[in-house]
């Protein structure tokens, strides 16, 4: 079965199951409706008809039907969630294939970096990037963990490895990363993230003894109650004046502990989405080693970080108390709600507070490795590669670009050996687009997933582009000087004898073709000289000539095009040797500017 039939089957599925709960919503509205409008009718008639006893018994009976109903409505409208959830996951994925994925919210526009050596120029972040395509991270360590992958991973070869088997695995368990994106996706709907949590999780504020002391106040005043009702000697004043300094006790608790019961109610509605996360990991058996260890994290104490997260959901919802103005004021006068409240918060934070920071970097590291699986779980015919401790090789069959439509992409073949290729061709004929093919392929494959390839290898190196250059009118900056500034980065790079490899796209397009042309050779000659390899497009095939330069070991690849019934035609093929068209003067012609033969 086809990807896209797999993900179409999983979308009709839950849409069946949506229209179902919805009905099933709607019924139980109905129906409690119903009964309220009948008890209440026949508890009035019984009232004035009948006996009291049969009043409050069919008072009773109708609110006892009510009360299930209640609970029923609330179960199914969870239910409902969790389907629609799953609903608009299996629309993304469908997404994702057709390139509607563009216009998802989340593109990583706060990841951008234009003094990246590499994701600027080959759009890892930002509107039609990679991050937008694969991300399937909702908490913010989650996309902070994807972030780290695609910009900044450990490039050791055990690490990448361990990150591929991860990834590997993942990939074979579409129904589990499906359903932790479906957590997190209503974790996000409800709360802003993670790191209020976690900040106040790790403060070490300590409430006061006597909170801890005044909070049994009440069962002195309930004592004084119950002593002064059974008649045993206690006048009424002694219980009045009890309930009056607990009415002072709240009052003066609510100052003390409203700051720290207010910092944990805007979580509660994605309490148990977290819970749902942590229980979903905890509960997959993982034969993966990095997985498995991954795992152990949440279960660091004697409780695992799903029953914490329920404890914490408990006293959410005692403090959600405090926004029912009614009860809220008589809970809080008998019984100092509040002070229970701030207390068992407290030694929440105690238990558990200093694990809280680990267990959502466990999420947050199950969520990328699970959006690289998306990648698996999209283009299962996409290889991972194979990775060299040689040299600085890349051998590449049928190499596309990840973000292009499979209808739409052309892969080509390309073996780099020790070597950097100059890439000439017409315009728009498929050199920048190659370009960003080998690069954006290079990310994939040191974050620990497949590549858009049939056949992939390659070393391990250090990514330097300069592609996309952009003048600073407000730092005087122009655009030349700007890709001065971007090469020499790459140069000083290169000083390191590292393994490098570098991406030029139209190399010192900004200054006069003399200059442009006798710059080129000399960084192209350094970048050479001190191991670095690479591909550079140009259109001065004068650089072309470096490959008779036996000691510097350039390689010239073109692209071209074909003119047919008075149009231009691309195949975005990539051949040996250097181009030898030019199609300017003919774009020119069409957009009606005729520049006359000599």
């Amino acid at each position: 079965m086809s990807a896209e039939k797999l993900f179409l089957n999983r979308y009709n599925r839950y849409q069946n199951l949506e229209k179902r709960y919805v009905q099933s919503f709607d019924r139980i509205s109905n129906l409690r409706l119903f009964v309220f409008l009948v008890g209440t009718a026949l508890t009035i008639l019984s009232s004035f008809m009948g006996t009291a006893a049969l009043a409050v018994s069919i008072f009773l009976f109708f609110l006892c039907i009510f009360l299930v109903l209640v609970f029923r409505h609330a179960k199914v409208e969870r239910e409902l969630q969790t389907v629609s959830a799953m609903l608009e996951i299996q629309r993304r994925y469908l997404s994702r294939m057709n390139g509607e994925w563009v216009s998802y919210e989340d593109c990583g526009l706060d990841f951008i970096d234009g003094n990246h050596p590499y994701t600027y120029d080959l759009d890892i972040f930002g509107p039609k990037s990679l991050f937008q395509w694969i991300s399937a991270a909702k908490t913010d360590l989650g996309r902070c963990h994807l972030k780290t992958l695609l910009a900044s991973p450990s490039k050791r070869p055990d690490a990448i490895k361990m990150r591929q088997n991860a990834v590997r695995e993942l990939a074979t368990k579409l129904e589990f990363c499906q359903k932790l994106e479906c957590h997190g996706l209503l974790a996000d709907k409800a709360s802003q993230g993670t790191s209020g949590l976690i900040s106040y999780a790790e403060e070490s504020r300590v409430l006061s003894k006597g909170i801890h002391i005044i909070r049994f106040f009440p069962l002195v005043t309930i004592l004084a109650v119950v002593l002064y009702i059974l008649r045993w000697g206690i006048p009424v004043q002694v219980p009045a004046v009890l309930l009056a300094m607990q009415l002072l006790f709240g009052f003066l608790g609510y100052l003390k502990v409203s700051s720290d019961l207010s910092k944990v109610y805007p979580f509660q509605k994605s309490l148990e989405a977290f819970r749902n996360m942590f229980l979903l990991i905890e509960s997959e058996p993982f034969k993966n080693d990095y997985l498995s260890t991954l795992k152990s994290e949440l279960y660091s104490q004697i409780e695992p970080a799903s029953t914490s997260m329920k404890h914490l959901e408990r006293i959410s919802d005692a403090i959600d108390l405090r926004y029912n103005p009614i009860f809220y004021f008589i809970f809080n006068i008998f019984l100092l709600w509040d002070f229970h409240c701030a207390v068992y918060l407290e030694r929440w934070k105690i238990r558990y507070g200093n694990r809280i920071r680990a267990w959502f970097e466990t999420i947050g590291a199950f969520e990328a490795l699970s959006s690289l699986s998306a990648v698996s779980h999209l283009h299962p015919e996409w290889v991972f590669p194979e990775l060299q401790d040689d040299g600085m090789k890349i051998r590449a069959r049928e190499l596309g670009h990840p973000l292009i439509q499979p209808e739409k992409c052309v892969h080509n073949d390309i073996v780099i050996d020790n070597r950097s290729c100059i890439i000439t061709g017409s315009n728009m004929s498929g050199k920048s687009t190659f370009l960003r093919a080998m690069g954006m392929n290079l990310v994939l494959a040191y974050a620990g997933t497949a590549v858009c390839a049939r056949q992939f290898r390659c070393s391990i190196m250090d990514i330097f582009t300069s592609m996309v250059i952009r003048d600073d009118l407000i730092d005087g900056i122009s655009t030349f000087y700007a890709e001065l500034t971007r090469i020499n980065m790459i140069l000083k790079h290169s000083d390191q004898q590292q393994p490098m490899f570098y991406l030029i796209d139209e190399i010192f397009r900004g200054t006069n073709s003399l200059d442009r042309i006798a710059g080129a050779r000399v960084v192209l000659r350094e970048l050479s000289k001190r191991g670095a390899i690479g591909l550079i497009s140009t259109h001065d095939f004068e650089l072309c000539d470096l490959e008779k330069d036996s000691p510097l070991n350039f390689r010239n690849y073109h692209f071209e095009e074909q003119y047919a019934k008075g149009g231009i035609h691309f195949d975005y093929k990539l051949r040996p040797g250097r181009c030898t068209t030019s199609n300017a003067r003919y774009l020119m012609k069409m957009v009606g500017i005729h520049i006359p033969e000599h």
